[in-house]
């Protein structure tokens, strides 16, 4: 859980230089922060627009896809503080945003189809929600790792707490701290446990930006 918390702090030094106001011009979607780090190759494909190769302090907006192949990752600020970094060979839609402003808290939903990626959340959302094949993960300020394959979803939290449901709402589970669980297609969020060093150190290397 160090190296965790550890890649949070690096990452947080490059808040001064990224946290200017982000308005989505007129006729644009909203603004889901700025491309900070990135390694490989990913691209982005925003709606009704052909792809393009991710670069450095490329915004994001509502609806873009994004997808990473073998060894490429990016991370993403928002002007909040929020941090997502997408993993190695992972294809993820941001959905629907309203980030939070001192008027309100925010609110956000992504889709993850496939791959793995890392979320930090400061404590200003009201709910955000990642869903996946197999299962809706969702949280208000916490450190956590979602995973998602066509037939399994593994959700961690490195610090918080997390709520996991399967697709049809018949099952859920609050994962605190520590602990993670796995859902399968058509079956109910296992009982949380702690995940091992070694299976937290493999997922926090496919998400890992030197």
């Amino acid at each position: 859980m160090s190296q965790f918390n550890e890649m949070s702090r690096r990452a947080f030094l490059a808040l001064p230089l990224l946290l200017a106001t982000m308005p989505a011009t007129a006729g644009e979607p909203p603004v889901v922060g700025r491309i900070s780090r990135l390694v490989g190759a990913p691209s982005v494909l925003a709606v009704g627009a052909a792809a393009k190769p991710a670069t450095p302090g490329m915004t994001l907006h509502e609806g873009d896809r994004v997808v990473t192949g073998p060894g490429a990752r990016l991370e993403n600020v928002g002007a909040d503080g929020t941090f997502l970094t997408i993993g190695e060979r992972t294809t993820v839609v941001l959905t629907h945003f309203l980030l939070p402003t001192e008027a309100r808290r925010g609110r956000g939903l992504l889709e993850l189809l496939e791959g793995i990626m890392r979320i930090e959340l400061p404590r200003s959302w009201d709910r955000f929600e990642v869903k996946t094949p197999t299962a809706v993960a969702s949280a208000r300020s916490t450190r956590w790792l979602i995973e998602a394959t066509a037939g399994d979803t593994a959700v961690f939290v490195s610090e918080g707490s997390v709520q996991v449901v399967n697709r049809t709402g018949a099952g859920a589970v609050l994962l605190y701290s520590g602990f993670g669980t796995d859902v399968g297609r058509d079956g109910l969020p296992m009982t949380p446990k702690r995940w091992g060093q070694a299976r937290v150190d493999a997922a926090l290397a496919r998400t890992r930006i030197p």
